[in-house]
């Protein structure tokens, strides 16, 4: 057999075998280390050639040892993977397109792979054998994967959402040529997209038009979105500039608040990261203690900082306060509030976050049932290992001089004696009515005062 590399890229490579071009997925995988592999199986299913909601099979049934690694020939089409080519607007579109072939096709595509994703040059989409990438992905190193895998594929999320969540990825570097998910490890890029979201697209893009922005802020959080949603989106935007031409003022302003918020989450991240990396230390001493070295190592505030809360009404800080407990939002509920006011809730929500995420990084769940779901009965069973914590019901209304209000029931865990116990408890319900009161400082509300009297 004749083979030679005629033009090579990263992932994909044209080749001539017996004088017969070809395209080849190209491997870093040893052929000595690897000749025990099942390589029927690897090509089990075929790669996936989608061009306008269409979708024909890409043939390769062979593998090929070639200078000591494996490669894998199939049909000829020019073109180059996504690690060779920036995606642009028109790729976008076709991948949205594509990804909603794959979902209704059922084809087993699990992830963005940039080198197992091919583009040609009459703007199809070639996925590479799956199975065969699925391999390949198991196989790279932790700095291969944090380049290549980590920051496309939500560690939470499958099917339209996982493709909503990576069209929400590319999008985002389109228009700001940076990821918004990147750390120095794979566990803190997951983390980061579990617990941090990136700062708002619109503040990084002064201008962008609000429903693009909009998916693409609700794609990363993973909220539904549909791909259709997406497509017609992308239409519009690959026809009409993304951008709406703003003064220098206001650009100024939008990149400043950018600046300080993506400082204010990332020292938020870095003190749930610390003990979350810390948490069987902490759990063999009492909460007493978890909060004394939380507070001793908070950062301290920057106080020219403006709150997320600047430009809300009194009524909105009161209702984002209580959004804040029961989203576990402290960056939220600190800006909601004055030095030393509500330090209670911001403990408990503190503590309960912890066991939640470390619960999430161990298990892949947190184990807390929504309190609002659980007091509508919509579940109605605890699971070992779960608990219900939160808010429900929550009424809030105004008096005069800037008083509020806010009647509510809060749910609360309760925990075994013994903590290696399987046994499971019925929460703890307690009747809330809170008395707040509200002072503007520097033009922005704030609670200055919270009383709360509770009936079990």
């Amino acid at each position: 057999m004749e083979i030679e590399i005629i033009k090579s890229g990263t992932g994909a490579a044209e080749i001539t075998v017996d004088k017969k071009q070809m395209l080849a997925v190209t491997t870093t995988l040893n052929s000595k280390i690897y000749k025990q592999i099942s390589r029927q199986e690897l090509l089990s299913a075929s790669g996936i050639l989608i061009k306008e909601e269409i979708s024909t099979k890409w043939e390769c049934t062979e593998s090929i040892e070639y200078n000591g690694e494996l490669i894998f020939p199939g049909t000829w089409y020019d073109g180059s993977t996504l690690v060779d080519i920036d995606p642009d607007i028109d790729i976008l579109l076709s991948l949205a397109i594509a990804f909603q072939t794959i979902i209704r096709e059922n084809i087993p595509v699990m992830g963005f792979y940039p080198p197992g994703i091919f583009v040609t040059n009459d703007s199809g989409i070639l996925f590479f054998p799956p199975h065969l990438i699925n391999y390949i992905t198991s196989q790279l190193s932790d700095n291969e994967s944090m380049e290549l895998w980590q920051p496309y594929n939500h560690p939470d999320a499958e099917n339209e959402v996982q493709f909503s969540f990576i069209l929400g990825v590319l999008a985002y570097k389109l228009l700001t040529n940076t990821l918004p998910f990147t750390d120095t490890s794979i566990t803190e890029i997951r983390e980061k997209m579990r617990s941090s979201q990136p700062v708002e697209i619109e503040l990084l893009v002064p201008g962008i038009k609000k429903d693009i922005a909009s998916l693409i802020n609700s794609a990363l959080a993973l909220k539904t979105v549909k791909l259709k949603d997406w497509t017609v989106i992308l239409q519009v935007w690959q026809k009409e500039s993304a951008v709406n031409e703003i003064n220098n003022e206001e650009r100024f302003k939008l990149q400043k608040t950018a600046a300080i918020k993506q400082r204010k989450r990332e020292k938020l991240f870095q003190r749930r990261q610390f003990f979350s990396r810390n948490w069987k230390v902490f759990s063999l001493i009492t909460a007493v203690l978890i909060f004394v070295v939380l507070f001793s190592i908070q950062p301290i505030r920057n106080a020219l900082e403006p709150p997320i809360t600047a430009g809300m009404s009194a009524e909105e800080v009161v209702g984002t306060y209580y959004s804040g407990i029961i989203d576990m939002n402290i960056e939220i509920m600190e800006d909601c509030l004055e030095n030393g006011v509500g330090k209670a809730d911001i403990n408990e929500v503190t503590q309960l976050f912890v066991i939640s995420r470390v619960r999430t990084g161990y298990e892949g769940n947190s184990g807390l049932i929504s309190a609002q779901d659980w007091n509508d009965g919509v579940i109605t069973t605890i699971n070992p290992g779960e608990q219900v914590y939160g808010i429900a019901d929550l009424e809030i209304t105004q008096s005069d001089n800037f008083i509020f209000y806010a009647d509510y029931v809060r749910w609360y865990p309760n925990i075994p004696e013994d903590t290696d116990s399987n046994e499971t408890l019925l929460p703890t319900k307690i009747l809330v009515k809170d008395t707040l009161t509200l002072e503007k400082i520097k033009d922005v509300w704030i609670i200055v005062n919270l009383e709360r009297v509770t009936k079990e």
